[in-house]
């Protein structure tokens, strides 16, 4: 990608286009920032799903966004005719767009050449193509831009009304002067989450070691949340019904989180909570979260070739993690969060 200097006049554009689904987006923050350093001047737009896309644009890393929820990514695909006007007028002040996405027949392409888009860079994460190893570089590579790191390091921003909604869910469900630990029992699919039977020891030594462990329900996620309160002995709140603004407040109040390769863990380590990520079938060198304190754990290598192979093992050893594994991680992160000041 190159960057030109804009002479007057309006605002220019980019126009940056992921299909992909919360964790994803979250591990595409470093080319977000690339892009972002790359067009300093421009007006970055981001057609993502509206809740993730409303989440960055909050924290100031996109600056508008086109819901896929809406038709304006359908439009695209239909031709310079279907594009709505304020879509139209807006693609015409745009000078690049790049995106995660197949157009193996060149139709996207052809609508954004036909509106006046002059550089376009649209390849899917997932290709073959591609020789980086974690997501986030691959995303880098795809729209060739810079590798640059300094995103991995950067918390996400909330504003400071979601942040006091996100303390008062906590502050009415946990004692206070006890830590915070959000655990997510559920995850994109069960073929990646652990069983009650090894959360639920963690769950009770966090109890006795005196902190405030809540777990967090996602829409998916009642099954395996179900499940761990049919298990376990004591009380533990559950935090659910929360759109994604406010499950990112309450996670931020959060000393320590405890999930699997979610969506929400890619969101608890994007907020620099510490983070203990279990991985199973999927592979954390291509996978692993963003962000300053996250600890990876997982079971025996996983020996399935294909995720049809996953979805039928009923060994499951990648995630027969001990519980006293996760208990560790668990001490480990906590001694460090209380060397370091409040924020």
């Amino acid at each position: 990608m190159t960057s030109k200097v804009l002479q007057g006049g309006d605002k220019r554009g980019v126009l940056i286009i992921h299909p992909g689904a919360l964790g994803d987006v979250l591990l595409s923050r470093p080319a977000l920032f690339a892009v972002r350093c790359q067009f300093p001047h421009h007006e970055i737009a981001f057609l993502a799903g509206q809740s993730v896309g409303a989440l960055l644009c909050g924290a100031g890393e996109v600056d508008r966004v086109f819901p896929l929820e809406s038709s304006y990514l359908s439009e695209l695909w239909a031709g310079p005719d279907s594009l709505c006007l304020g879509f139209r007028a807006w693609l015409s002040k745009c000078d690049i767009a790049v995106g995660w996405l197949p157009d193996t027949e060149g139709g996207l392409s052809a609508t954004l050449r036909a509106v006046g888009v002059r550089s376009i860079y649209l390849k899917p994460a997932l290709s073959t193509d591609l020789c980086a190893e974690h997501q986030a570089s691959r995303y880098l590579e795809a729209i060739q831009a810079s590798d640059t790191h300094q995103i991995a390091d950067t918390p996400l921003v909330l504003s400071p009304i979601i942040r006091e909604r996100g303390r008062l869910i906590v502050q009415g469900l946990i004692q206070e002067n006890r830590y915070t630990v959000v655990i997510h029992p559920g995850s994109g699919s069960r073929h990646k989450r652990l069983d009650a039977q090894i959360l639920v020891p963690v769950i009770e030594w966090l109890f006795q070691a005196d902190m405030a462990p809540l777990l967090l329900e996602g829409p998916a996620d009642r099954e395996a949340v179900e499940r761990v309160l049919a298990t376990i002995k004591i009380d533990v709140p559950v935090i659910r019904g929360l759109d994604l603004p406010i499950m990112a407040g309450v996670l931020s109040h959060a000393k320590l989180y405890v999930g699997h390769d979610s969506g929400v863990t890619h969101l608890a380590a994007a907020l620099s909570v510490p983070t203990i990520a279990c991985f199973g079938p999927t592979d954390s060198r291509r996978w692993a979260p963003l962000g300053r304190v996250v600890s990876l754990v997982s079971g025996a290598l996983c020996t399935c070739r294909t995720w049809s192979a996953v979805t039928e093992c009923h060994e499951r050893v990648c995630l027969q993690i001990a519980p006293e594994r996760i208990i560790e991680a668990c001490r480990l992160l906590l001694a460090e969060r209380r060397t370091v000041p409040a924020t």
